[in-house]
């Protein structure tokens, strides 16, 4: 099955490649150059290279487009509603429109934040409310994708993984290996999701040929404190230094809805995958700590 990955040099891309053994892959990159052996790799700067773009999947007809390709921080949306308009929503649309005309199937990874946060444990057939413009844009981006019946929506959350790229994990075990006290908020709360099992649920998903909505999470849904106090349990790092801030405290250009956990039910039924809970997650990467040498524990 020929792959082309979008975004093959972030978390998920990297990630995703690496731990796939029997698909042909193709990648594309923006700044961080990709290292597969074997595998063509396409510096390609979005939406300046749309064209580019378009020509490379015309010429491979890749069965999968797998678009993890995203700004991801919600205050640079907020305050660049242009530019991120145009690559969530106008490329989101430029590719399905491709795909659709060769008959590549699209996986979009998509985001907890197209819910309002107001209940938690949403459903995939909850009704979407986003309350900041990076939630908005995904939102929009789904519905066009979801325009043709073969595609795929996977909704994840707070991942987190054995990879330098998560930035918050690193933020806190960086921190109390020195001793250093660190503040995290306690108000909002995420469905904190191992990269392995976000990586194993899209490869799942491709295998099964599911389409439609799924929600690839964790099986719990904390807050930052909660994720960095279970990190200086399993650590054994003093847990009384993380201290709890409100969000109300922060400084940010976009609202974030407080509870937006998903609930990952029909992923885990369908195909057939026990999401690890956070205390799992964190172990996991605590045993395998010295395999990459990534947090010099």
């Amino acid at each position: 099955m020929k792959i082309l990955v979008l975004g093959g040099s972030g978390l998920v891309g990297d990630h995703f490649i690496t731990n796939s053994k029997s698909n042909d892959f193709i990648t594309t990159y923006r700044n961080n150059v990709t290292n597969f052996p074997n595998i063509i790799s396409v510096k390609i700067n979005l939406p300046q290279d749309w064209l580019k773009l378009e020509e490379l999947i015309l010429k491979e007809k890749p069965d999968i487009v797998l678009n993890s390709i995203a700004y991801s921080n919600s205050d640079f949306c907020e305050t660049n509603r242009e530019e991120t308009y145009t690559l969530h929503v106008k490329i989101s649309e430029k590719i399905t429109t491709i795909c659709s005309k060769i008959n590549s199937k699209i996986v979009f990874l998509s985001t907890d934040y197209v819910f309002d946060g107001k209940k938690g444990n949403y459903a995939e057939n909850d009704k979407t409310n986003p309350i900041n413009y990076y939630g908005h844009t995904k939102d929009l981006a789904e519905k066009i994708i979801l325009k043709n019946e073969n595609n795929l929506v996977l909704r994840t959350a707070m991942v987190y993984g054995l990879s330098s790229k998560v930035r918050f994990l690193r933020y806190v075990i960086e921190n109390l290996k020195k001793d250093q006290e660190i503040n995290t908020y306690d108000d909002i709360f995420n469905s904190a999701t191992l990269l392995d099992d976000l990586t194993n649920g899209i490869s799942k998903a491709i295998e099964l040929d599911a389409s439609g909505i799924y929600h690839v999470v964790g099986s719990n849904c904390v807050s930052r404190f909660d994720f960095a106090k279970t990190v200086a349990k399993v650590f054994d790092f003093n847990e009384n230094l993380v201290k709890p801030v409100s969000i109300l405290s922060a400084k940010l250009k976009a609202q974030r809805p407080i509870n937006p956990c998903l609930n990952n039910s029909k992923a885990s039924k369908t195909f057939g995958i026990k999401f690890l809970s956070i205390n799992e997650g964190i172990k996991q990467i605590y045993e395998r700590r010295n395999d990459l040498g990534i947090f010099g524990i």
